[in-house]
């Protein structure tokens, strides 16, 4: 493996991370209600998941979903209806008061996970950068190496947004418009979730 093959694999990834998505939105969520700790459980949670589809496209899952389609559409659907249940609780706590922040980072980071993991097609686009950047699927020690270093770019551009998300300007400025952006972002989240049942 080349220097070269990990920059791109890295640019790439960071270019896919620079667009908002249902990752981000998670995390803000978290970030501006939980805390700084919980956000940082979260951050961990999205950048495992997204580590486990590098190494779904390492084992071949792309091509397990290409030959079963309904594994992949089974698959989906669950994810579309994860989404759809963070879009519901969105919208219907619009208007809520924010609760008392309890930390729990377990559960903070299973929802970064699901949340991640509820995206399915990101195996594709994991695989599909692989067979760019890297001239053979890279195996052994070479596929570890590129498995951490993809957990590292994730945990680090996660925690950098979970940090600043939780600055106090930040948080004043979400509740000054919270049922604004709740409903936003939950109307973003059911049109990903329409988008990735269909």
């Amino acid at each position: 493996m080349s220097i070269a093959s990990l920059l791109a694999f890295n640019l790439a990834i960071l270019g896919a991370l620079c667009v908002p998505g249902p990752a981000l939105l998670s995390l803000l969520r978290q970030s501006l209600i939980r805390g700084r700790p919980a956000a940082l459980a979260t951050a961990a949670g999205l950048a495992t998941a997204a580590t486990l589809w590098s190494l779904a496209a390492i084992v071949g899952l792309s091509a397990l979903f290409a030959l079963v389609p309904w594994a992949y559409a089974a698959i989906k659907l669950a994810g579309a209806a994860y989404l759809g249940c963070i879009a519901v609780a969105l919208w219907r706590g619009a208007r809520d008061p924010l609760p008392a922040a309890v930390p729990s980072h377990g559960r903070s980071f299973r929802f970064g996970l699901l949340s991640n993991l509820s995206n399915p097609k990101a195996v594709f686009f994991i695989a599909a950068i692989f067979s760019t950047v890297f001239p053979v699927m890279p195996r052994g020690e070479t596929a570890a190496f590129v498995l951490a270093n993809h957990f590292a770019l994730e945990l680090a551009w996660y925690s950098a947004a979970a940090l600043m998300l939780t600055t106090a300007p930040v948080s004043a400025a979400y509740l000054r418009a919270k049922a604004w952006i709740d409903r936003t972002s939950a109307v973003i989240l059911g049109l990903i979730a329409v988008r990735t049942a269909t």
